[in-house]
């Protein structure tokens, strides 16, 4: 299981007792999910995904350093996981596929 799996479920649950408008569980799994890619986009050098994948954060989420705390978590999780089990990078076409799908996410989730 990722450690992002595990760890949505305890700040979720931390984010109960915040003040309204926290984010919530599909909130936080869909900034994880632009993290874990992000982490792959810095280890493959795909620099055009990497800046679509900020703006949209910048422009979709609440501006909450816990927001932000989590994203740069998930990001650093996966580009150390990348290195770790020595993964390849996936077809740029591929991952642009699956960017565009982490941003509909973020998009649904961050309805303004």
């Amino acid at each position: 299981m990722k450690s992002s799996q595990l760890i949505v479920p305890l700040i979720a649950s931390l984010l109960w007792f915040a003040p309204a408008g926290a984010a919530t569980p599909d909130q936080l799994s869909a900034i994880a999910g632009m993290g874990q890619l992000n982490g792959v986009a810095l280890q493959c050098r795909y620099m055009d995904q990497m800046q679509r994948i900020k703006l949209t954060l910048v422009v979709h989420l609440p501006k909450q350093r816990v927001l932000g705390d989590w994203f740069e978590q998930a990001t650093n999780d996966s580009f150390m996981n990348f290195m770790s089990n020595n993964s390849s990078c996936p077809d740029s076409q591929d991952f642009t596929q699956q960017v565009d799908a982490a941003i509909k996410q973020i998009e649904l989730n961050f309805k303004q």
